[in-house]
């Protein structure tokens, strides 16, 4: 039979199972699975993404599967198809005679569909990025590069948190890695959290990458068991980017949204199971199990990104900035991070010539508006309290220590204590010894952005 005939036979036997007919992807998923193309690439033709892709042909060869009573996947499509027995075959069939017109008769009438089995170890590495961002710029990290790939690597951990400030660059690091780890691993997945998904939906999509054509489970045990499983057979890299989504807005650092509590027992659960994969966890924020389960001597680790440092030079190269001695002072007071560097950088092109010294004549941290508003919406996720301390701090000229906050917020020693642990588990703020004394700062961009924000608030009142 030719690809024609057996595509328009595929179409009919699926219009007369399901009564829908075939959509553009699907068509094209039976059409390039004829051609012999890859998933990769039919995913490309239709601009939608591999695992979707996979999705929608996992359900194809379900549904051929029910119709013919053989188990048909990608690999023995055609062959089913040609092997089927068609009785007065027609080329063009229709609604009104498909039935008519063909009889089929499964090499294997008797034959039932039967579960799908955890899937042979994969020939070739499976790297399913979806929605993860284009790498446009990197720079520097080759220690921290070293370091994770080390971790997980070498010394096989089974959950990494990998956590910084926004626009530290975070994600770009962990899309960095990939490229440098890829051969060790049969999976890698990266997945964002930032609108957040619920466990199930979270459990579902990676099931349907390691078995796209079984069916899932709406239980969470269930469906936690088999991904165990498949942890313990191949070699996975798993990424969750923006897991800060799942706490809770207005709350202490920590604290899961309502709902999705159950990422607390999932992230501890592939700590302290075994198996030969690795979990990556990437955040604004620590995470309290996996901190908890870091000083118990669990195989886990937490790296933070600090500044860039010299590396930052790259990106005042490439915004063309002039006054090259100017440039570690600016780096150190936009904390060597990239993306508030490209934004002040921006600035300087469009406003100060490019010219860095003209920029920094002024007393005053320059904020723009693109700068404000990511700070504004960290802001927004904090609590009451926290925000109330972090004003405080910011109206010092000096480090604080712990009895001048709670003179200064009027809060207890409790709430006190607990603030200032949440604002460090999110890097807000940092603490140093000082005459044997702690005391707590922010950093400059942050102090800034708050007595502005303070000023701008005092002049309202007395208007």
């Amino acid at each position: 039979m030719s690809i024609q005939e057996i595509l328009r036979l595929a179409e009919e036997l699926i219009y007369d199972h399901t009564g829908e007919r075939l959509d553009y992807l699907q068509k094209t998923i039976l059409q390039r699975t004829l051609e012999g193309q890859t998933y990769k690439k039919i995913a490309e033709e239709t601009y939608a993404s591999e695992t979707h892709v996979r999705y929608i042909g996992a359900k194809l060869w379900k549904t051929l599967s029910e119709i013919l009573g053989d188990k048909i996947t990608k690999a023995n499509f055609r062959t089913i198809l040609e092997k089927t027995n068609i009785y007065n075959f027609v080329p063009v069939f229709s609604r009104d005679n498909v039935t008519n017109n063909f009889n089929i008769c499964p090499s294997n009438p008797r034959a039932s569909p039967t579960k799908t089995n955890p899937p042979q170890k994969p020939t070739q590495n499976i790297i399913d990025l979806d929605k993860a961002p284009e790498i446009i710029n990197f720079y520097g990290r080759t220690d921290e590069l070293s370091t994770l790939s080390k971790w997980i690597v070498s010394d096989r951990f089974r959950v990494i948190s990998l956590l910084g400030i926004s626009g530290i660059g975070k994600t770009t690091l962990s899309l960095k890695l990939i490229q440098q780890i890829k051969t060790n691993f049969n999976y890698i997945i990266y997945r964002t959290l930032r609108f957040s998904p619920t466990l199930t939906t979270t459990l579902t999509n990676l099931l349907e990458i390691f078995a796209p054509e079984t069916e899932t489970s709406d239980n969470i045990e269930t469906l936690l068991s088999q991904l165990q499983k498949y942890l313990e057979k191949y070699r996975c890299c798993i990424i969750f980017d923006d897991v800060h989504k799942l706490f809770a807005p207005g709350k202490l650092s920590g604290q899961y949204k309502s709902g999705y509590e159950d990422y607390r027992d999932f992230f501890q659960l592939l700590v302290t199971v075994s198996h030969q994969s690795c979990l990556l966890l990437i955040s604004r924020e620590k995470i309290p199990e996996i901190t908890k389960l870091e000083t118990e001597n669990y195989p886990v680790r937490t790296l933070i990104l600090g500044s860039l440092g010299a590396a930052a030079n790259e990106i005042c190269q490439k915004h063309q900035l002039v006054d090259r001695e100017s440039w570690e002072k600016l780096i150190n007071n936009y904390q060597g991070n990239p993306r508030w560097l490209d934004i002040v950088a921006t600035t300087i092109q469009e406003l100060f010539g490019s010219q860095v010294a003209e920029f920094m004549e002024y007393e005053t941290l320059i904020l723009p508006e693109a700068l404000q508003a990511e700070l504004e919406q960290q802001l927004q996720h904090l609590s009451p309290m926290e925000i109330r301390v972090m004003e405080q701090i910011a109206n010092q000229s000096q480090p604080i220590s712990i009895g001048e906050i709670i003179r200064k917020s009027e809060l207890s020693i409790q709430e006190s204590v607990n603030v200032i642990q949440s604002l460090k588990k999110q890097l807000l703020l940092d603490g140093q010894l000082e005459n044997n004394l702690t005391v707590f700062t922010l950093n400059p961009v942050w102090k800034e952005y708050l007595k502005n924000k303070l000023e701008k608030s005092e002049n309202i009142n007395e208007l």
